[in-house]
């Protein structure tokens, strides 16, 4: 339910101002790069469960890099214990002189790091939608027209409704 929160809120900010989302694409991705031995992927992947698989609270403000970032303490046992079998089978391996355990700390830290960097991410996005459905609200407030509005139709469009409204009075009194 709570995953359901958070891809309807920004929605529903939008349709309360009256705007559809717009896709905006990004003039500046920011791109993640995490090089590992392949041999060591289900360690990673352990890892990043932990770190992904929690309930995020969508509040109404822009947390969820704080929410993201209380994940890692909380995944500190997973992180340590796959760091711990990734290096023993990097050692089995033989591959331990190519990649040692500092670099694999380094690699669960740069995951770690990602992690967050994607609740900053939401959080902007959170943030730049609100602001967008604020704007538009506004805007929407200052065009819209002031007083009684009256719809000007067309001379025939207004002696086919008489016509009509006289031929169902006559039916009436039949």
């Amino acid at each position: 339910m709570p995953m359901f929160s958070i891809a309807l809120a920004p929605l529903l900010a939008l349709q309360a101002a009256g705007q559809t989302p717009v896709a905006i694409k990004n003039d500046a991705p920011e791109t993640w790069t995490v090089e590992y031995p392949r041999i060591i992927t289900p360690f990673i992947q352990d890892y990043r469960r932990c770190l992904n698989v929690v309930n995020r609270m969508v509040s109404g403000k822009a947390n969820l890099e704080e929410q993201h970032r209380s994940d890692i303490p909380r995944c500190a046992d997973t992180s340590s214990a796959a760091q711990a079998e990734a290096n023993r089978v990097l050692a089995n391996r033989g591959e331990l002189e190519d990649y040692a355990p500092e670099d694999v700390a380094e690699v669960f830290e740069h995951i770690g790091r990602i992690h967050i960097a994607r609740g900053a991410d939401l959080d902007a996005q959170f943030v730049n939608r609100m602001a967008s459905a604020e704007r538009a609200e506004t805007e929407y407030n200052e065009t819209k027209p002031k007083g009684l509005i009256m719809d000007l139709l067309d001379a025939s469009v207004v002696k086919s409704a008489l016509d009509q409204s006289e031929k169902n009075k006559e039916d009436a009194a039949k």
